[in-house]
């Protein structure tokens, strides 16, 4: 894009221009087509407009003689004018005077003619365009050339001859005769053939194509029914208004006529309904006279067939779609509704059109005059497509801006769940710091701090007695170990038994070498415990230790195992003593410190049982489930 087109400002004029441009092209088209024909080309010697002539209603097939009850009339003349309910032919004789015979062909040019005709030039046939018995082909606005063999002229007066096929409700009539130069003839024949015919058909195919994009767009959003209206009456105008000119259809004609008039009738009033939609007028009883009307008028039309009915249906379609218009066009602008002003171009454009047509169809304007809806219906529902694209674009600009907004707000408030995560994770790494250390210092608290003043009150007792200095050792050795297994459980993986179970066997051989016990170790490879935090085999670390120095104290035992191994979805820990066991004297069948044991194994969710098995002594038997503890909640 050019730079200055960033600024919205240039960008804004530009469009400005553009419009304006294409809206003085439209306004010099509809002009030039208002006036048209452009057949007053300059008068030159080898080129006349016959517009005096005689007029007989006959059905012969060849020129009626001279002592007939001819009539004189003007060109361009309706059949309605003179011969109101003829239904045939209509002779018309003119006369082409020359100085001298060209030397070069000329050629007879009919600009428009309903329906058929056959010229003769001087009792001679030049050739016949269409049927002339019924069913009649529809050459009414197809314009006519025949050329004329230099032979044929003579030097003064030449008769023309022209016989007109039509009925009471064609429309039937002859415009202006041009004779002369063959090849400025045939210029003139062309720019009317290119706008009578060839033209009509490229505008209604585009129109038609402008309407099946409407009724798609319809289609796939119901909201949209005012452009489903519109792209309905596009498709309908361009089949009617393009079977009107084909003039040897592949139905009969009556049926061909009939169905050009319905599609042609429907088109009008989708376009009535449009204007009512556009408006966001929902009314139903509008609507259902609209639907009423469409069924009822082609009924009457095909019962009744007469030209002024057609031409009052079209008078009155033409009034309730001015007051959609006005509707309509109300409603844009007092509720500032984008694209207003192309909605305004594209409706002022076709309304002037539509008025002209209505007129020529009342006979109201000149009988050669050309029809201006084919070009001025294109240029609305192409307005129409322009508003739809502009609807779509702004939808998709105001989705852009909330998805970037979308966006924006999705990483603000990931910023903020960021920080609030790092608060949080900072507050709980230092809670889980604090908490380490307040269990640390419980743990030395209930153990290492126990010890010592177990000793502490050994050394000094309130009493005087001998100190058991072998006691106070124990005491002390015990606090000793503790404190060593404490380190160990900080710097242990998470998960790792068989490091805990290792710690434990290092910590404790020295002592049960000392008390003359031996420590067989029948552990393997163990999988890792995924309950098991660093608090939870600090749990586990002093269930062992409580357990082991009971044996020492206690059991009387000569051999300890300590056993472990995966069982199923649990994780097996036995400590065996070869001692007394429950059986011996003064063993109490659960103490202080098994009450412990058995209060840290429901923090870990394991299971502990105190057993006396049948080959003797004692066991501590742990059962700590493989399964996370969320897994184990569910």
């Amino acid at each position: 894009m050019p730079p200055f087109l960033l600024d919205p400002r240039h960008r804004a004029r530009l469009f400005s221009a553009i419009w304006g441009l294409a809206g003085a092209l439209v306004l010099v088209a509809g002009w030039w087509l208002w006036h048209f024909p452009t057949d007053r080309w300059e008068l030159q010697s080898h080129v006349m407009e016959l517009t005096d002539a005689e007029a007989l209603a006959s059905q012969r097939a060849t020129p009626p003689d001279d002592w007939d009850n001819w009539v004189r009339v003007s060109l361009p003349h309706r059949w309605s004018q003179t011969h109101r309910q003829l239904t045939g032919s209509l002779w018309y004789r003119l006369n082409a005077p020359m100085s001298k015979v060209p030397l070069e062909t000329w050629a007879v040019y009919l600009p428009k003619v309903s329906m058929n005709a056959e010229v003769w030039v001087n009792g001679v046939s030049l050739g016949v365009s269409g049927s002339m018995e019924r069913p009649l082909s529809a050459n009414w606005y197809t314009p006519l050339l025949f050329t004329v063999p230099p032979s044929l002229w003579r030097a003064g007066d030449n008769v023309v001859e022209v016989r007109v096929a039509g009925d009471s409700i064609s429309r039937s009539g002859l415009a202006p005769v041009w004779v002369g130069s063959a090849r400025t003839l045939s210029q003139m024949h062309t720019q009317r053939w290119w706008v009578q015919v060839m033209g009509v058909h490229a505008a209604n195919v585009g129109l038609m194509m402008l309407g099946l994009f409407l009724v798609v767009l319809w289609m796939r959003d119901r909201t949209q029914s005012a452009f489903g209206y519109i792209g309905q009456a596009a498709i309908l105008w361009g089949v009617g208004s393009s079977g009107n000119i084909v003039p040897d259809p592949f139905l009969p004609m009556k049926v061909w006529d009939a169905i050009n008039f319905t599609a042609i009738v429907w088109a009008q009033l989708s376009l009535c309904l449009f204007f009512l939609r556009f408006s966001e007028r929902h009314w139903l009883w509008a609507e259902r006279l609209i639907a009423g009307f469409a069924v009822l008028d082609p009924l009457v039309v095909a019962l009744m067939p007469s030209q002024m009915l057609v031409g009052l249906t079209y008078l009155f379609i033409y009034l309730v779609a001015l007051v959609g218009f006005a509707l309509a066009l109300w409603h844009a602008y007092r509720t500032r509704r984008p694209d207003r002003n192309l909605f305004a171009f594209g409706s002022l454009v076709s309304i002037p059109a539509a008025a002209h047509d209505v007129a020529l169809q009342l006979n109201q304007l000149s009988f050669e005059s050309v029809y201006m809806l084919p070009y001025a219906g294109p240029v609305l529902v192409g307005c129409m497509a322009f508003i739809v694209a502009g609807d779509h674009a702004r939808s998709r600009q105001a989705l852009a801006h909330l998805n970037d907004d979308l966006m924006d707000s999705i990483h603000r408030r990931e910023a903020e769940l960021r920080d609030s995560f790092q608060r949080v994770s900072s507050l709980e790494q230092a809670q889980a710091v604090s908490a380490e250390r307040a269990r640390i210092l419980r743990d030395m608290h209930d153990g290492v701090g126990a010890h010592l003043t177990t000793a502490l009150r050994q050394l000094n007792p309130t009493t005087p007695q001998p100190v058991d200095l072998r006691m106070v050792t124990r005491i002390l050795r015990e606090a000793l170990d503790q404190l060593k297994l404490s380190i160990d459980a900080m710097s242990m993986p998470p998960g790792d038994v068989v490091g805990l179970l290792a710690s434990l066997r290092f910590r404790m051989t020295p002592r049960f070498k000392a008390a003359g016990l031996s420590l067989r170790w029948d552990v393997g490879d163990l999988p890792e415990w995924p309950a098991g935090t660093q608090a939870a085999l600090r749990q586990l670390q002093y269930i062992l230790f409580e357990a082991m120095s009971n044996v020492l104290q206690h059991a009387g035992a000569q051999e300890v195992t300590l056993q472990a191994r995966l069982e199923g979805e649990q994780l097996l820990v036995v400590l065996h003593d070869d001692g007394r066991g429950l059986s011996g004297p003064g063993v109490k069948p659960e103490g202080h410190g098994s009450q412990t044991m058995r209060s840290r194994a429901g923090t870990l969710g394991a299971g502990i049982e105190f057993v006396s098995p049948p080959q003797g002594g004692y066991e501590v038997r742990l059962t700590l489930p493989m399964g996370r503890p969320d897994e184990r909640q569910q």
